[in-house]
């Protein structure tokens, strides 16, 4: 299935994403929290200011479990090195780690924007 393509801000994230699950994979004193979980938390921040930020962090997380799950998919392969198969390993654990934060973290964006929308009365609210 072709997936749909990412706008400029889904892309960015996404691109964050994968950076920060290849360090996470090469570096082995990194630890998933709280390196990985400020990149969240960064993500969150945007999605606050975009208009289809909650659903934009979902299309993001559904990306990543997508490229997780090709990476470990070719990690079976037995010709890769032991090292690299324990990098492949890492980053498809990173890759998951974010797009489950990623989705969970959505549904808190989408609560934060419905509450701001109904503080300041504006018509989405009204409609929702």
């Amino acid at each position: 299935m072709v997936q749909p393509r990412l706008t400029g801000l889904e892309f960015s994230w996404f691109t964050k994403c994968q950076m920060m699950a290849s360090n996470y994979a090469q570096h082995w004193e990194m630890a998933i929290e709280p390196d990985l979980g400020s990149l969240i938390q960064a993500v969150a921040a945007d999605a606050r200011t975009s208009f289809t930020g909650p659903q934009s962090m979902r299309r993001v997380a559904e990306r990543l479990t997508l490229a997780a799950d090709q990476l470990a998919a070719a990690g079976d392969d037995q010709a890769h090195a032991a090292d690299v198969r324990r990098e492949d390993a890492r980053c498809t654990e990173a890759l998951q780690y974010l797009a489950s934060q990623l989705a969970s973290t959505a549904a808190g964006v989408e609560a934060w924007k419905h509450a701001s929308a109904s503080a300041t009365g504006t018509p989405q609210a009204r409609s929702a």
